[in-house]
């Protein structure tokens, strides 16, 4: 029982972290190259090693918001199935806002205290 319990929690947990870390993996994605969607869908799965995947169409519409807010851009680029694609990469603000943001919020998981914490590794007199 407490088993399900936690799996549950975790999921939970898990569900709200990835929703807010699309932005994150994106423009890291980004950040490498210019991608197309399925692309960049690809890119964030292996990334992430398959713990995150989400879907074309809330990539769609989250590079819409990006785009207008200035942190993508992107080019029509040929296709030989169809209409042309877009290939979308970060515009200079976007490559200063994943800079900042990393530093910010992300860098902070490798300092060793934090590792310590994590790993549940003791370095304090337990006698306190």
């Amino acid at each position: 029982m407490k088993k399900s319990y936690e799996e549950k929690v975790l999921s939970n947990w898990e569900s709200v972290y990835q929703q807010g870390l699309l932005t994150f993996w994106v423009f890291v994605a980004l950040n490498e190259k210019q991608l197309v969607v399925s692309e960049i869908k690809q890119r964030v799965s292996e990334l992430t090693n398959g713990t995150y995947n989400t879907s074309e169409q809330a990539l769609y519409r989250s590079l819409r918001k990006f785009y207008e807010l200035e942190l993508v851009d992107y080019k029509e680029v040929d296709n030989d199935l169809g209409p042309k694609k877009k290939l979308y990469s970060l515009s200079k603000t976007g490559l200063e806002i994943l800079k900042e943001f990393s530093e910010r919020n992300i860098r902070l998981f490798s300092q060793p205290e934090v590792q310590q914490l994590i790993n549940n590794e003791k370095e304090y007199d337990e006698t306190n």
